[in-house]
């Protein structure tokens, strides 16, 4: 059988609502494809890519990220939709496909940061010494909007951390939950989660991140753990950096925070 050619070139995001969504930013890797609901691959984007059907046919395609940044770890983002069309395919020939997704109708968002407003949500975490991530203006930072978030460590101030100033009751169920944002650094940080009970909190690290000369985007899948705290009320978001060679020059920016689940 002579085979059909599809070619996607990239997944675009729509935001149905900036004000209770946020950024159109994404970071879509992958796109997986289902022709008459059948697996047919999961592709890094721009993809050309053979497929042995003829006619008419409906073909459905899931927006693929990278979990936690790991190339390994691929798999379709569970708050976009899925884009689908009927298609028809004629053997040499290649169809292209402009897939265009949303988010899904049960994402909800809770802790949002765009750095925009006066003010931010993040607050000093109890193992800082450098000063707390402010805003910044200086277009030469920001990634988007007018602001992004900003701080810087010296060989005084090593240890940064930021928290959510606000704690969230979360699905502990393996239900998926992800911390979304954007980010550029020139020195590794950790985001994890604070496990509140009535009585303690205990500190869940849950990716380390590499340093980045320009911005990228980042899914830190939180399921882990928060299904393995065990018995706990609520749960808090941090950023850490530890300047542990104690350069003058450490710098992180972050954009776009977004909980999703």
């Amino acid at each position: 059988m002579i085979p059909a050619y599809i070619h996607i070139d990239k997944i675009s995001l729509k935001i149905a609502n900036p004000i209770t969504q946020g950024s159109a930013s994404e970071k879509i890797s992958d796109a997986w494809v289902y022709i008459d609901e059948k697996l047919v691959g999961c592709f890094e984007l721009p993809i050309t890519f053979p497929v042995l059907f003829e006619g008419t046919h409906q073909i459905k395609v899931k927006a693929g990220i990278k979990i936690n940044g790991i190339a390994a770890s691929r798999a379709p983002y569970s708050f976009y939709s899925e884009y689908s069309q009927q298609i028809d395919l004629k053997p040499k020939e290649t169809l292209n496909l402009t897939p265009v997704v949303t988010y899904t109708s049960f994402a909800r968002f809770t802790f949002m940061e765009n750095f925009d407003g006066v003010g931010t949500l993040l607050a000093p975490g109890p193992a800082g010494t450098a000063d707390t991530m402010k805003q910044t203006l200086d277009k030469k930072l920001v990634f988007e909007g007018s602001g992004s978030g900003l701080t810087k460590l010296s060989s005084k101030k090593v240890n940064f951390q930021a928290v959510s100033n606000t704690s969230y009751i979360l699905p502990t169920g393996g239900a998926p939950v992800y911390l979304e944002f954007n980010y550029k650094c020139n020195h590794t940080f950790t985001v994890g989660i604070y496990a509140h009970t009535k009585t303690s909190s205990s500190l869940i690290p849950m990716v380390g991140i590499n340093p980045t000369d320009t911005w990228n985007k980042m899914y830190v899948f939180l399921t882990p753990g928060l299904s393995g705290a065990g018995n706990v009320t609520d749960f808090s978001m941090y950023f850490a950096m530890f300047n542990d060679e104690g350069a003058e020059d450490v710098q992180l920016l972050l954009d776009n925070i977004k909980l999703v689940y």
